[in-house]
């Protein structure tokens, strides 16, 4: 007999490398749900072959790219009492992964959303990194624009606690290259390949696991960075804009109007574009003609809040 709840779509953690990560109930969530999405079909099949979990229908993938007619099926599926279960290739759904669309889709019909825990890298890295913060803010991926690269390590600089990013490993040498040149003496810890064989943890100036980084001929494997934040920005040969407008006298300082609030479904819509992968020019771009405000709105949203 199933031990499922009806109409429920279960969000299962699963390991980010070691298969003796997997909880019991993990197990017998998608080995007994109605229904079972993934990231990658075939990445799930060896997690389930490795547990002998055989099921009455196959696997089926959800991703970035499924189209609306997938995720209607889901939706369809939880209102006639089925149940779903959802997990990436690994770690927790939702956690830099499309997951978020298909949350969203179940409280819009008023179906339960149950979590079954498990791994995850960003806080497994918190742990281990020995860094003095009780605090940490995830960050996703590194960011990839110029301007989005700026605005997220003055965060960095602003705020002392620990900010982590996942990053894939031939993107690696450049992250590090751009923290190095920007905040060289912040304290980093990098993990990789986290809970693996070749599981690697380097803890050092950004200056120096940079330089220990390009000594390689290739870096392999899932990557995690942790940052400690409050360093100050190096000094700039060049000039300073924001401290010249500070030294206008008060009569010439003008106030920038206040934009205009998002509501709560058009900030849920942006983060779904988010994080589902979407850069943000992009998503500020498609967004701003059906929302009816200017793209500056949308872009700003974002920077402060999703970055």
């Amino acid at each position: 007999m199933k031990d499922v709840d009806p109409g429920t779509l279960y969000l299962v953690g699963t390991p980010v490398g070691n298969l003796e990560d997997m909880t019991f109930r993990a197990v017998r969530i998608l080995k007994e749900a109605d229904l079972l999405f993934c990231e990658d079909t075939r990445h799930t099949h060896v997690l389930m072959k490795h547990y002998g979990i055989e099921r009455e229908t196959r696997a089926e993938s959800f991703h970035d790219h499924s189209g609306p007619k997938v995720l209607g099926r889901i939706k369809e599926a939880l209102k006639n009492g089925q149940t779903v279960a959802y997990c990436t290739d690994g770690g927790m759904p939702v956690v830099s992964d499309p997951g978020f669309v298909l949350v969203r889709a179940a409280q819009e019909i008023g179906a339960k959303v149950s979590v079954v825990p498990g791994p995850s890298a960003a806080v497994m890295l918190f742990a281990a990194s020995g860094l003095p913060s009780p605090k940490f803010l995830f960050h996703g991926f590194f960011p990839r624009t110029r301007g989005e690269v700026e605005r997220t390590l003055e965060v960095v600089r602003n705020y002392p606690l620990v900010h982590i990013f996942y990053e894939a490993s031939n993107r690696l040498l450049g992250a590090f290259e751009i923290i190095s040149r920007n905040t060289p003496d912040t304290v980093v810890v990098l993990g990789r390949e986290l809970t693996k064989v070749h599981e690697e943890i380097l803890k050092g100036s950004a200056k120096k696991i940079f330089e220990t980084l390009s000594e390689r001929e290739k870096v392999r494997g899932e990557c995690v960075i942790a940052l400690m934040g409050g360093v100050p920005r190096p000094e700039k040969k060049s000039r300073d804009f924001t401290q010249e407008a500070s030294r206008l006298e008060p009569q010439m300082q003008v106030s920038e109007p206040q934009p205009p609030e998002l509501t709560a479904d058009q900030q849920a819509e942006i983060a779904a574009l988010i994080k589902s992968g979407v850069s943000s020019k992009d998503a500020a771009k498609a967004l701003s003609k059906r929302f009816g405000l200017s793209r500056r709105v949308i872009y700003e949203f974002i920077i402060r809040h999703l970055t």
